[in-house]
């Protein structure tokens, strides 16, 4: 499997279960805000961050199925 491929599956993962992971692992949605002198300073919303794995990860999918059948079409050219 292409390496792109799988980095995209991982990304999609990631993006369905981001919640339950950071609950498994402890951590809280803090994680993705900017905190200057106890106050927040920019804070990325969990679904926001979900929806940006997804997006990633449907790119490199796609990438990376561009990428498989290119290297089919080469080599049934190259077979003839």
């Amino acid at each position: 499997m292409n390496s792109k491929i799988s980095c995209g599956i991982v990304l999609l993962a990631l993006s369905l279960f981001l919640k339950p992971i950071l609950a498994i692992v402890g951590l809280d949605e803090k994680l993705f805000g900017l905190h200057w002198q106890g106050e927040t300073v920019f804070s990325l919303s969990p679904f926001l961050v979900q929806f940006i794995l997804a997006v990633i990860g449907i790119i490199m999918l796609m990438i990376g199925g561009m990428q498989v059948a290119r290297q089919k079409n080469s080599s049934l050219k190259d077979r003839e």
